[in-house]
Formats: C-alpha cells, sequence, structure tokens
C-alpha cells in the first residue's frame, strides 16, 4: 500500500483561517500570499464539490477575479471554462469522483484559449491537523511546451510511416503472392524463410498503422463516425478476433454481460479497436490455462467495460506510465512483445468518445483495465 500523503491544513480562502483550526492570522496571510505568487493555476474543493481556495494564476486563466471563485460549485467552474474543456461533462464526472480517493492522481487536461493548451493536473485530499478530510487541492502545470516538442516529433514518424507504409505493403503483396504459388512450387527451406519475411512485414505494417493511428489522434485529425451502437456487440466481435491469439498462448475468454444495456454514441470500428487492444494485452500476460472475463456494467450516466486478467499484476510506479507511447511493463520475462502503442491508443480512442480508462491492479493477483463510455442524456 502506497503511503498516505501527509495530512495538512488547507489554504484559506482570503487569509483567514479554516473554522477549528489552530493557524494564526499572519500565518494564514503569509500561506495566502506564497500561494497568490505562483504562476502554476490550482483551486481547492471541499467534500460538496465547493471551491474554498482558488489562486490568482486560475482566475486569469479563466478571465476573471479571484474574489468571484470561492464558493463556486465545480458545475459553476466548468461553466466558466466556457467552450476551453473539449469534453465539459467528462472532465466534471471524473474531478466530482476524485473527492472520494485517497491517493494522488495525475492526469492531462487540454484547455482552448486563443491556442491549444495542455495542463498535468496532479490531485491529492487535503486533511486538517486533527486528519479529517477537508477536500481535495487540484494543480495544474502547463506542459504546453512539451506537448509540441512531442507533436513535432510524432508528426516526424508520422511522415516517415506514411512513407514506408506504400513500399511495405508492395512487398506484403509479393510475398503473399509467392507463399501462393504465383511463381511455382516453392522448396521448403525457401517457404520457410518466405514465412519468416511475411511474418515480420506484417509486424512492421501493424506497427506503422498503429503509429498513423495515434498521430491523427494527437493531432486531433481522428475522424469518428459517431452513431449509437452496441458496446456487448462490439465486445463479443473483438473476442472473436483476438480467439485466434488467445489460443496460441492458451489462454480462455469470456463475456460477463447480466443484461442488456442501452446504446452508446460511438464510432463502431475504433470502439472495436479500444476492446481488441485491451484484450490482447491481458492474453499476453495471462498464464496458460487462466480466464480473461471482459465485464460490461451500468455506473451511473456511463457505460463501463472492465477487462479482467490473473496476469503478475502491474506495480503502482508504473500503472500511469504504461498508457505511454511505446511503453512495456519492466521486470517481465517470457512473452511480451507488441508495439507498446496498444494502451496509448486505447486511452486516446476512448478519451475521443469523451470517456475515461484507468487499471486497478494488484501484484500477483492480475489486473483489470477499465473504461467508461458515458450514455446518450436520453438514455440514463
Amino acid at each position: 500500500m502506497a503511503p498516505r500523503p501527509p495530512k495538512s491544513g488547507a489554504p484559506p480562502v482570503h487569509g483567514e483561517p479554516v473554522q477549528g483550526e489552530p493557524a494564526s492570522l499572519a500565518d494564514a496571510e503569509a500561506l495566502r500570499t506564497l500561494l497568490e505568487s505562483v504562476t502554476t493555476p490550482l483551486f481547492a474543493l471541499d467534500a460538496d464539490q465547493r471551491l474554498f481556495y482558488a489562486n490568482r494564476a486560475l482566475a486569469d486563466l479563466l478571465g476573471t477575479t479571484p474574489e468571484v471563485l470561492p464558493g463556486k460549485t465545480l458545475a459553476g467552474l466548468v461553466e466558466l471554462m466556457g467552450g476551453a474543456l473539449p469534453h465539459p461533462a467528462a472532465y466534471t464526472e471524473r474531478v466530482a469522483a476524485l473527492l472520494a480517493q485517497d491517493d494522488p492522481q495525475t492526469e492531462v487536461v487540454e484547455y482552448h484559449t486563443d491556442r491549444r493548451l495542455f495542463f498535468k493536473e496532479i490531485s491529492q485530499p487535503v486533511h486538517r491537523a486533527d486528519g479529517t478530510r477537508l477536500g481535495r487541492v487540484f494543480i495544474y502545470l502547463d506542459i504546453t511546451r512539451e506537448k509540441e516538442i512531442d507533436q513535432a516529433k510524432t508528426e516526424f514518424i508520422s511522415i516517415a510511416s506514411h512513407e514506408l507504409r506504400t513500399p511495405m505493403t508492395s512487398i506484403k503483396g509479393s510475398l503473399d503472392l509467392l507463399l501462393g504459388g504465383f511463381a511455382g512450387e516453392l522448396a521448403g527451406e525457401t517457404r520457410e524463410l518466405l514465412v519468416i519475411a511475411q511474418s515480420g512485414c506484417e509486424r512492421l505494417i501493424r506497427l506503422i498503422n498503429d503509429i498513423l493511428d495515434l498521430s491523427k489522434i494527437e493531432a486531433g485529425r481522428m475522424q469518428l463516425r459517431l452513431q449509437p451502437m452496441s458496446l456487448f456487440d462490439s465486445v463479443q466481435r473483438s473476442v472473436r478476433t483476438i480467439k485466434a491469439y488467445a489460443d496460441g498462448f492458451q489462454v480462455k475468454l469470456a463475456i460477463d454481460c447480466p443484461q442488456p444495456f442501452p446504446d452508446v454514441l460511438g464510432d463502431r470500428d475504433r470502439m472495436d479497436q479500444v476492446v481488441t487492444n485491451l484484450l490482447g494485452n491481458a492474453v499476453k500476460f495471462s498464464p496458460a490455462g487462466e480466464t480473461v472475463t471482459v465485464s460490461l456494467r451500468q455506473v451511473e450516466s456511463a457505460l463501463e467495460c472492465r477487462v479482467i486478467d490473473k496476469g503478475p499484476g502491474i506495480p503502482p510506479d508504473q500503472r500511469e506510465r504504461i498508457f505511454g507511447k511505446f511503453q512495456q511493463m519492466e521486470g517481465q520475462s517470457g512473452k511480451k512483445g507488441g508495439t507498446g502503442l496498444g494502451l496509448a491508443i486505447a486511452r486516446a480512442l476512448v478519451q475521443e468518445h469523451g470517456g475515461r480508462i484507468s487499471v486497478e491492479s494488484e501484484v500477483g493477483r492480475g489486473s483489470q483495465f477499465i473504461f467508461r463510455v458515458p450514455l446518450p442524456p436520453e438514455t440514463r
């Protein structure tokens, strides 16, 4: 279990100590001055989803004054942001859920002003001196420059991938023809070498396609064909797609869906890609003879899909990192492989649908990859 964050008092709204706190007015004023001088936007919410502190940097970002922020609800804060958040409902739901959590969390938040900004959101609970919870503080570090550099690298890789895909497709087509007998019967050793070349070619094409998909999403060029669709049907298709792969690892697949659920608004092909990526990852790390289960449930105003495995589990310090590009879980021997892009693509596609994805895991007992897609208002 991760160590509990140190308890701390909450910053006062206007230099006045919170009721019951022993801090002196002078100490409170010094703390307020310190926080006001910070150029990083931050705010704190209490258990009722009301702001009890917001600094000047946040007010400047929102185009308002610090005096109007304390006391506002989370919904009121999101309303002040206007159209700056790509998915305001998903942001509101996620932040509200964090108020009940005990652990620090990080998330990348996209924010549109006259330009596209990116912030790394760091949040953790705030406690009074007596240990009772006061709320949660949210800090937003501007990582726009880092994102721009990363985007430049992505664009370079995307261009290179485009240039590689055409010749690789031609090479694969030629290999398919040769193995199909187009040039006559092949000797055993020749066929074996061509099969190895074909397998390597197919793997490289998959890598190129994954890079191009991720490049489109990150550049905002991914066009989703949104329409009402059954997530259960998507799970069934994905299980059929991955079955042969699972058989190779001697891993069984199961679906847990106790009742029919409303349709979600989604892109069928991309939603299939999310489930297939998560299933492939679960199969890859599952011991032979075990079962990977896909569970569907309605949770509040969203449909939740869990991909559950009994693999080695993921240490806490790697649970966020594995959603990055070209990332693999450290310290694993045996069957791994893959491009290290599957989870990055899954997260990006879920976020494009206005949803969120996370992982729950216990080392030695397995993992659950969970994503939620919002239901249309009329079906909630």
